[in-house]
């Protein structure tokens, strides 16, 4: 018994270590502004996220006790403000994980990013920095929450 216990953790632990080299989602600008903008303009900005096979994650928003929902921000200093987040419509099924309904993305996962440009943005800024907190999960286990930084080119006009 306690053989296969420690086969069971080390299996599991080799996972984990796994996912810990590569994420099972790797993030994409899809859309973002082509042109300068002046202070106080208002753009979008559009990320995916593309989940390896059997993995997902999860919605804005998830019930209380289930899974860590995605959280969408900018770093501090960043020349914009982040007025709202919209996510495509998740699937909603119930999580064997959690034993309850959960928003979750299988293959892909898109979010628009409604934004500001300052209106004290230095013309010296050439990025944003989204940050993308969520948690990734299989059929069997569940990642510990990550945040990955997503670099966005922008250009403020003089």
């Amino acid at each position: 018994m306690r053989h296969a216990i420690a086969a069971a953790f080390f299996a599991l632990s080799l996972l984990a270590a796994s996912a810990a080299t590569k994420p099972p989602v790797q993030w994409h600008i899809k859309a973002s502004p082509a042109k300068p903008l002046k202070p106080g303009a208002k753009f979008n900005v559009i990320i995916t996220g593309e989940l390896d096979p059997g993995w997902h994650l999860y919605a804005l928003e998830e019930p209380e006790g289930g899974p860590v929902a995605t959280e969408i921000n900018l770093t501090d200093g960043d020349p914009a403000d982040l007025i709202r987040v919209e996510e495509a419509r998740p699937k909603v099924l119930p999580d064997p994980l959690f034993r309850k309904p959960t928003g979750f993305f299988d293959h892909s996962a898109e979010f628009t990013l409604h934004l500001q440009a300052a209106n004290d943005a230095s013309p010296n800024a050439n990025a944003l920095h989204i940050l993308v907190r969520y948690q990734s999960c299989n059929d069997r286990i569940c990642l510990p929450p990550h945040t990955d930084t997503i670099p966005v080119p922008l250009t403020i006009a003089r």
